[in-house]
């Protein structure tokens, strides 16, 4: 079959997967990505793992629109009034994540050197996941607002520890040079995805100053998008990073987050809906089976982590109890960041032969059903849901 036939039946299958999860009253993204569970290698293996490969252009497209939705949040003036909440959940979650998936996968048989891995690995949380059910659920305030800063933090604190982590391992065999170099190149890595992504923005932020009509500006912001991810690709930097440098930029020039997000919303569905159903075709349930204990302590030790993270290191901040009790629930999801470090990570140590990228895979087939799921259910509960809709009729 050719591409375009294969992009038809994932937008098809997809949505039709959304509308019935969206009948069970469960959120369309756990629907399409069991939709791609069963078109995948799992059950049909309708779309194999080389017509995945073949499609990754819309992977880099969608995760660049997520990665912008998040940094368009990060307005100063949400570091003034949630900075300081933002850096203690971040580093409580993710230090304690790591040190209970490291602990946990240790003890269950893996060798210390990749447990070390798995640690920083296991701190990522998927946008995807995260903005897909935030913009489903239309939802607004405390816990929305804290959930996307700390999308963004979590993964900057992901790939700085990972970073270190390696150079660490790799240290063990007598690489220590080539460790030191390796968190150099992390830093300049993360320096220049930083610089091209501001650069970015600062080019939109001025079409935007200009008053440009829509219908360019969508290209315009379409071609940045692009510009980024392909940079990324190119000399190996995180295209995530990249576009998340590009929302920020944009938002603080302008503080023109609505207009962004309306443009974004006239193209953004289909290609979520290919994205997300496309990634569950990429997950391998065989995989649960292959890693035996290990992926069961990954998994346990991560929703541990993520969830009493946030439920301790919250009390040090102005968190509400209602939010204190859900926002780790809501940082579950997780994926495309995870995967490609640990393929980063597999590169870096030759001998790892394919062990961080199972247990890894592993979490993922598992925290991608059951994450969006508990994320839309804590939404509802903390009454954030619909939220944005009648911000937005109230402002009309």
């Amino acid at each position: 079959m050719t591409h375009s036939l294969y992009i038809a039946i994932l937008l098809l299958a997809g949505m039709g997967a959304g509308y019935i999860a969206k009948r069970f009253k469960v959120p369309t993204v756990t629907g399409y990505i069991i939709c791609g569970l069963i078109l995948g290698p799992s059950v049909f293996n309708l779309i194999s793992n080389e017509v995945y490969n073949d499609l990754r252009f819309v992977n880099e497209l969608a995760l660049g629109i997520l990665a912008l939705s998040v940094g368009t949040e990060l307005h100063y003036r949400v570091f003034k009034a949630f900075g300081k909440s933002l850096a203690i959940l971040s580093l409580g979650n993710t230090i304690l994540t790591a040190l209970l998936v490291t602990g946990l996968t240790w003890l269950f048989g893996m060798p210390i050197e990749y447990a070390l891995i798995l640690g920083p690995l296991s701190m990522s949380v998927a946008p995807s996941g995260v903005v897909s059910v935030v913009k489903e659920k239309r939802a607004m305030g405390e816990m929305t607002q804290n959930l996307l800063g700390l999308v963004a933090f979590d993964n900057l604190m992901t790939i700085l520890s990972f970073g270190v982590m390696v150079s660490l391992v790799q240290s063990f065999g007598n690489e220590a040079t080539s460790g030191v170099v390796l968190v150099a190149l992390v830093i300049l890595d993360i320096a220049l995805a930083v610089l091209v992504g501001s650069l970015s923005g600062l080019f939109i932020a001025y079409f935007i100053r200009k008053n440009t009509a829509n219908e360019r500006l969508l290209a315009l912001l379409l071609a940045a998008l692009l510009f980024n991810s392909g940079i990324a690709s190119m000399f190996g930097l995180s295209p995530i990073l990249t576009n998340l440098a590009a929302g920020m930029a944009i938002s603080n020039l302008t503080s023109r987050k609505i207009l962004i997000a309306t443009l974004l919303d006239r193209i953004e569905l289909p290609i979520f809906i290919i994205f997300l159903t496309l990634a569950g075709a990429h997950l391998d349930v065989a995989i649960l089976g292959q890693v035996g204990l290990i992926g069961v302590g990954y998994i346990v030790a991560r929703f541990l982590g993520k969830y009493f993270g946030i439920l301790l290191f919250s009390s040090f901040t102005q968190t509400t109890k209602a939010v204190r009790y859900r926002l780790g629930l809501g940082l579950l999801p997780h994926a495309g960041v995870a995967i490609g470090l640990a393929s980063i990570a597999e590169g870096s140590l030759p001998q790892v032969s394919g062990a961080i990228t199972g247990v890894v895979l592993t979490g993922v087939v598992v925290f991608e059903i059951i994450g969006p799921l508990l994320l839309g259910k804590s939404l509802d509960a903390v009454g954030e849901t619909g939220q944005a809709g009648k911000v937005s009729s109230t402002n009309k």
